[in-house]
């Protein structure tokens, strides 16, 4: 069975279970309609008929029974939503394997114009590396993905990657729930830096008396009550309380509006963090890396779910307070927000230190997570091997990860050694950025610590620079010539730099915005360059020219891709060949729109 089949059963599996708990969900609201109906009707009878210790046990009975329907029916309809986000994660999947995405997350909130290769291999928009990859709901666990796309990591942590991807890879029905559960709230994506900043800031304590004061002035408040309701007392002495009350919460009024406003825009979303930690810790990873994600959420006497769970209550209590009416109702009479102060005070205290730990768990969790679905969503893809030492590249059978498989060419290559020099030439439209970018893509992939779309791939660890989109500006002033100088003279900044891991870089087009007498003897001033340094790569030009290095360099190898003209229509095979391309279709194509090329020559 395909992947594909294996989504669509699930797809439809999760569509019928939720449709069931649909069904159950109305019939449960029509029970509990009646149920509540008849409470108040035998409540009423009773009253009327003189019963008022049958009329007492029939409230009780019935506010009993209705919390027991209403606790039942948010079962009933959270496994409902389950379900159905379910469906939504298996049709989702489907889309992926056809390059399409329904998810909006395309992490453009990532894009860095100045980034070495984000931009040129489309590491982060509409179509992207990121979007292909991403299964992450949280703020932590984007941003873990997105550095780990744009930061290539070393051999032995891509190791550890790889690990953990191949067991979750296995645990089809942990990783789609885990991912389910995050779509329950859709404010789990904001970030939890004030939140974190609240739990972690060095603050004085509440005054002491504070901690007697808050039980001891509403118990008078309520004996001022109950002796006013029996005539004892004047109303006023009861306004005098509350008056004295506001005077207390005046004290920490400043404060609790302050912590208010650290944990209001993320409060919604602790109950959905419970059960993503609670299903976190069910996990029982032998990996390195899920052992250590499991140690660290129960690196107190408490589990981060319990902890959670904890801060979720009194979070939400604490709000309570930003309605106007509860406040003046219930608030002030209480001393409410004492109490909360004091008890979000021990929770900060006992748990503070650890929150951006746990998050930074959580978010790991789930950074691994997006490679194991696409490893198990493309189970002929490569796990690469990342060889430390001399620099290589090997690739078998290439193709470029954000086209459809199906409409994909796959080519191989080689590249050993430091300061080489792959030469690509070939006509227009027939591969050269497109295999560029294949082999930068997938090798941004391997050092992410995802699969890779080949056969068989071997990479050293590198810094991978590119130079194919450059753009002119017209705020900077700048031409689109002088933004691929400033490229190049950042590949040069980085091919200098003291390190021992070599660049691997990617010029498409090299030096295009120039006459073709100083495009050929800047480029092959580069490339000698370059060959001085530890950096290797790929140049792709139009310059046949530039192909003769090979005869007074042992650095430089060509290689090229070609077109062929067959009953007027150009054609193209999209397969890497040896040598310097000889047949070009600029004349043809121009030709083709009705530029009249052949009277020029008579």
């Amino acid at each position: 069975m395909t992947t594909e089949n294996t989504f669509q059963e699930r797809q439809q599996q999760f569509i019928k279970a939720e449709k069931v708990a649909h069904q159950q969900y109305n019939q449960l609201a029509f029970w509990r309609l009646v149920w509540f109906v008849g409470s108040v009707i035998a409540f009423w009878l009773l009253i009327r008929f003189d019963q008022q210790l049958g009329a007492a046990l029939c409230f009780l009975i019935g506010l009993a029974g209705f919390l027991f329907l209403l606790k039942k029916h948010q079962a009933i309809r959270n496994e409902r939503n389950l379900n159905h986000h379910l469906a939504f994660v298996n049709q989702d999947e489907i889309a992926r394997l056809k390059r399409q995405y329904l998810r909006p997350e395309s992490g453009d909130q990532f894009t860095n114009p100045t980034h070495f290769y984000s931009g040129d291999l489309d590491v982060f928009g509409k179509h992207s590396l990121f979007r292909l990859l991403n299964r992450t709901h949280t703020y932590e666990g984007q941003n873990r993905l997105a550095a780990w796309l744009q930061a290539p990591a070393g051999p032995d942590a891509v190791r550890l990657r790889q690990l953990a991807s191949d067991e979750l890879k296995t645990k089809l029905d942990w990783r789609q729930q885990f991912e389910a559960l995050a779509y329950s709230e859709e404010t789990i994506t904001r970030s939890p830096e004030a939140l974190v900043k609240w739990a972690t800031a060095d603050v004085s304590p509440l005054p002491t008396y504070l901690t007697s004061v808050r039980f001891l002035f509403p118990a008078i408040t309520l004996g001022l009550f109950v002796a006013w309701l029996m005539g004892y007392l004047p109303g006023l002495a009861v306004l005098l309380a509350l008056a004295v009350h506001g005077g207390v919460l005046s004290q920490t009024s400043e404060r609790a509006k302050e912590v208010s406003e650290q944990t209001f825009e993320i409060s919604a979303a602790l109950r959905s963090f419970w059960s993503l930690f609670l299903h976190a810790e069910q996990l029982k990873g032998e990996a390195l890396r899920l052992h250590a994600i499991g140690e660290a959420l129960k690196s107190t006497d408490q589990l981060a779910s319990e902890a959670i769970g904890q801060l979720a209550q009194l979070t939400e209590g604490l709000n309570y307070r930003r309605n106007p009416y509860f406040y003046l109702l219930f608030g002030i009479a209480t001393l409410w927000d004492i109490h909360y102060l004091f008890r979000l005070e021990r929770w900060r205290n006992d748990h503070g230190p650890h929150l951006s730990r746990w998050f930074d768990a959580l978010g790991e969790l789930e950074a691994l997570t997006s490679l194991a679905g696409f490893s198990y969503a493309h189970p002929t893809y490569a796990t690469p091997d990342i060889i430390d030492g001399q620099f290589i590249l090997d690739i078998k059978s290439a193709a470029h990860p954000l086209l459809p498989p199906d409409r994909s060419v796959a080519n191989s290559l080689a590249l050993t050694g430091n300061g080489q020099t792959i030469l690509i030439t070939g006509s227009n439209m027939s591969g050269k950025s497109t295999f560029l970018r294949t082999v930068g893509a997938n090798v941004v992939l391997a050092l992410a610590g995802a699969v890779v779309s080949a056969e068989g791939f071997i990479c050293s660890p590198v810094r991978v620079f590119t130079s194919m989109r450059t753009q002119d500006s017209l705020e900077e002033s700048t031409s689109s010539f002088y933004a691929e100088l400033k490229r190049l003279q950042m590949l040069i900044s980085l091919s200098k730099q003291p390190t021992r891991l070599p660049v691997l870089y990617f010029l498409d087009e090299i030096l295009k915005g120039t006459n073709s007498a100083d495009r050929h003897r800047g480029a092959e001033a580069l490339i000698r360059q370059l060959h001085r340094t530890t950096a290797s790569g790929f140049v792709s030009t139009h310059d046949l020219e530039l192909g003769q290095l090979t005869d007074s360099s042992d650095f430089v190898r060509n290689y090229h891709f070609q077109s062929d003209l067959h009953n007027g229509e150009l054609l193209f095979d999209y397969k890497l060949r040896n040598g310097i391309c000889e047949s070009f279709n600029a004349s043809q194509l121009m030709q083709a729109i009705g530029i009249e090329i052949d009277a020029l020559q008579k």
